[in-house]
């Protein structure tokens, strides 16, 4: 088949870029767009996947709709150009509309429930669409389900190993670290929230870490000049093999929050509204959720059990791991269980484009067997 993939935010790419590898080593015909976001040109580079770039928009509804027009018509060309026959994405209103109207199966994968309103117009239009089971809300009645998690399909011990880091990093061998991210809250699906640290709040934290552990800061944005030297200095690929070694994850940011859980490091995440795959790590005991603003969630009425607080829990919280006061046996163990109940994601996924259609009534009444292949 001629397949194509459509990526976004830099996580887009890492989230396909095995399933892509998998399908071309099956003799498909493969094929990526993108939108010059962030770093993800820089990691499809890094990846040697070639690709081109779809317009970016400015701020503005004027500027939006255009690109929108200009988006959907190149990518129609594109389509017809390259006998596209099916594409995958996240959620991307270009693709929806360009494959609709070309006739091109079209399956998206989401797990972002405060973009769900979004989502819930393009995913009826699309052909497929799969999301964890622990995603809060349903889309649609021909949804799938499958258990596991978008990180899952990139981190799982099947398709990630990590290297050593500690030359990298510039550390002794077995030097306790943090790695802290902060983000901009700038995407599209965040301009409804408050944010997360304030920077006092940034400078506490970092403060009361150092006490007992290396810090790393992670950040989209500007740091002030006093915390800029602990800014972490390394190349975009190897950042998954810097958390996979780190003590201790606290940040911003469900995506790395939600890898760190997957590569076994224990992750506070803070956040206004959570994300049905950062609730289910809460539940398992793999990662601890607070809120910049306790009690104000745009999404639900009640602050679920295993909401553990404000930033100033947070902050204790985060120093309590970082002064080894932690079981980290018993997390081993937690984190054991639960990876056992999960899916190798990249072979499923692989597996449901390369049987589609067939595949969409396999996977809509999946059982414990059929997932089993995919262990």
């Amino acid at each position: 088949m001629n397949i194509l993939f459509v990526s976004g935010h830099p996580a887009q790419v890492h989230n396909f870029r095995n399933v892509r590898a998998e399908l071309i080593k099956h003799g498909h015909k493969v094929f990526w767009l993108t939108t010059p976001k962030d770093i993800a040109t820089n990691l499809l580079d890094v990846y040697g996947i070639p690709y081109e770039v779809l317009h970016k928009p400015n701020k503005g509804m004027v500027s939006k709709a255009w690109t929108l027009l200009r988006n959907v018509l190149w990518e129609m060309r594109y389509l017809r150009r390259n006998k596209i026959e099916v594409a995958i994405t996240r959620t991307c209103p270009y693709t929806t509309i360009a494959a609709k109207l070309c006739g091109v199966k079209h399956i998206i994968i989401d797990d972002t429930e405060h973009a769900a309103e979004q989502v819930k117009v393009l995913s009826n239009r699309a052909d497929a669409i799969l999301l964890p089971e622990c995603f809060w809300f349903q889309l649609r009645k021909d949804e799938i389900r499958f258990p596991g998690n978008i990180e899952l399909h990139y981190l799982h011990p099947k398709r990630f190993c990590p290297t050593s880091v500690w030359d990298l990093l510039g550390i002794e061998e077995g030097t306790r670290f943090a790695i802290v991210r902060f983000v901009k809250w700038d995407a599209w699906h965040d301009t409804q929230l408050v944010g997360g640290f304030t920077l006092d709040q940034k400078r506490e934290l970092i403060k009361r870490l150092s006490k007992h552990l290396r810090v790393f800061i992670s950040s989209e944005s500007e740091l002030p000049a006093d915390l800029e030297p602990y800014r972490i200095h390394i190349p975009i690929e190897r950042m998954h093999d810097v958390q996979a070694a780190a003590a201790l994850f606290v940040g911003e940011s469900a995506t790395m929050a939600s890898e760190s859980v997957v590569l076994g490091t224990p992750a506070i995440y803070i956040d206004e509204v959570g994300r049905g795959y950062t609730d289910e790590e809460a539940r398992e005991g793999l990662l601890w959720m607070y809120r910049p603003v306790p009690n104000r969630s745009a999404m639900k009425s009640d602050e679920p059990s295993w909401i553990s607080g404000g930033v100033e829990e947070c902050i204790e919280k985060a120093e309590e791991i970082a002064d080894a006061k932690f079981d980290s046996a018993a997390y081993a163990q937690r984190h054991k269980e639960w990876l056992a109940s999960k899916i190798d994601c990249t072979g499923f996924l692989t597996y449901f484009i390369e049987h589609y259609p067939s595949s969409v009534a396999e996977a809509r009444k999946a059982d414990a067997t059929f997932w089993k292949r995919f262990k």
